[in-house]
């Protein structure tokens, strides 16, 4: 798998929830995708979708936090 969904989940959950990513996201994001490649995902745009919604998971677990 390329960097090519990381990056541009992480460039549009930037965007839109206009806020950088938190410390950390990129490493574990690209975790997450790539079980999901591993798993048989290889479609980047369905990918690019995977990470925008784990983003935003991730980012409500750390707000939960607070």
């Amino acid at each position: 798998m390329n960097t090519l969904p990381v990056d541009r989940a992480l460039s549009i959950y930037e965007t839109l929830a206009d806020r950088s990513a938190v410390r950390g996201a990129r490493e574990r994001l690209s975790q997450h995708l790539m079980k999901i490649y591993l798993e048989g995902e290889r479609d980047p745009h369905r990918l690019t979708v995977h990470g925008l919604s784990y983003l935003r998971d991730f980012d409500r677990q750390m707000d939960s936090r607070g």
